[in-house]
C-alpha cells in the first residue's frame, strides 16, 4: 500500500495439491517484520462466490488512497475490486465489484479468453489498467483494458499489445 502498512499477495495456486487459488491475503507489514504468525490479517475470496472455483488471481494493485485493491483473476476472466477496510474487518462482501473482461477476435478469427494478469492504477485513482491475453503462436495477441474505477466498468480495450503481457506501469504525464 502507498503508506507501507499492507502487502497483498495473490494466492495463485497451491504447491501441495493440484488447485489454482481464488483468494488474496492481506499482510500487516509491522506484524510480518516482527515475525508474528498472525501477520496475515485477512484473506478474501476473489473472482467467484464459490470457494471451490479456481480463479487464479494474479498481480494485485492498491488504489493510491489505499482504500481498494484491484485483482486480475486469470481463470475467471474478470477483475475484482476489494474494499480494504471491509476485508480487514472480515465483513462479507469485501469484494465490492467484479468486472468481466472480454477480448475481440484474434488475427485467426478466434475469440480467446481474457486471461488477465497484470494491474496498475493511475495516480489519480480514476482508472485501473489491466494486461492480459492468452499466449499464442502469433504476435500481438495481448490486450490492455482500462477500467473506470468510479463506474467499475471497462472504459477502453487496447489490442495488439505484445504476446502474453504481464507487468505494466502507469506514468503520470504531468499535464
Amino acid at each position: 500500500s502507498a503508506d507501507g502498512r499492507w502487502v497483498v499477495a495473490a494466492n495463485r495456486e497451491s504447491q501441495q495439491i493440484a488447485f489454482e487459488g481464488n483468494t488474496i491475503s492481506i499482510i500487516d507489514v509491522n506484524l510480518a517484520a516482527a515475525r508474528s504468525p498472525t501477520a496475515e490479517v485477512a484473506r478474501v475470496l476473489v473472482g467467484t462466490s464459490d470457494s471451490n472455483v479456481q480463479t487464479r488471481p494474479f498481480i494485485p494493485s492498491f488504489t493510491p488512497d489505499g482504500k481498494f485493491i484491484v485483482v486480475p483473476n486469470f481463470r475467471a476472466n474478470n477483475v475484482s475490486i476489494v474494499d480494504l477496510s471491509m476485508a480487514l474487518a472480515h465483513q462479507p462482501g469485501a469484494e465490492v465489484a467484479r468486472v468481466p473482461l472480454t477480448r475481440p477476435a484474434d488475427a485467426d478469427g478466434v475469440v480467446r479468453p481474457a486471461r488477465p494478469k497484470g494491474s496498475a492504477v493511475t495516480a489519480d485513482g480514476r482508472f485501473a489498467v489491466i494486461s492480459g491475453g492468452p499466449r499464442t503462436t502469433f504476435a500481438a495477441s495481448g490486450t490492455v483494458w482500462i477500467i473506470d474505477l468510479r463506474t467499475r466498468t471497462v472504459a477502453a480495450t487496447v489490442t495488439g499489445v505484445g504476446n502474453d503481457p504481464y507487468g505494466l506501469a502507469v506514468v503520470d504525464r504531468g499535464d
